[in-house]
């Protein structure tokens, strides 16, 4: 009874997840932690502006249910030699382990580019309240993509 008990604990892990969008048309990021609200950070251009939704608990359940079963490569750095495109990264922090991936130009695994997509969605469907809230980013900073973006004219 006891396995029983601790298979079921697994969804209420606790965790830090982080995930970057870049584009011609828009950069952000979106933060969450083992809470239900999501932090918005738009930094398209010269602007920085963090903004949240309370998530529905259909959706926390869907995030939840890949950050529970997606497997990380041993590789974090999936590039492409044109400088065009989308690049996504993703870090997630759990008991003081991060994980992270930063995949351009429809390099790296699928499952990700399809987790960015469902991300992606999610994002789109709600209406952002705007907040003075700092968010830490400087774990995901780590992947160096700042250095990526200045060159394409997008500074944060």
């Amino acid at each position: 009874v006891v396995l029983v008990l601790m298979g079921c604990s697994s969804p209420g892990k606790k965790y830090d997840f982080t995930f970057f969008k870049w584009s011609i048309h828009e950069c952000y990021y979106l933060k969450l932690n083992s809470s239900d609200t999501l932090y918005y950070i738009d930094v398209y251009g010269f602007k920085k502006e963090t903004s949240f939704v309370i998530l529905n608990k259909e959706e926390k359940e869907r995030i939840n249910n890949v950050l529970d079963t997606i497997t990380f490569p041993k590789e974090q750095v999936f590039d492409s030699s044109v400088d065009d495109g989308v690049t996504n990264a993703f870090i997630i922090k759990i008991d003081n382990q991060s994980r992270k991936l930063k995949i351009h130009g429809h390099n790296g695994p699928k499952r990700f580019w399809f987790f960015g997509k469902l991300l992606e969605k999610i994002k789109n469907s709600h209406e952002f309240t705007k907040t003075n809230k700092k968010v830490d980013l400087n774990e995901i900073k780590k992947l160096k993509l700042e250095t990526f973006f200045v060159f394409k004219g997008t500074f944060f």
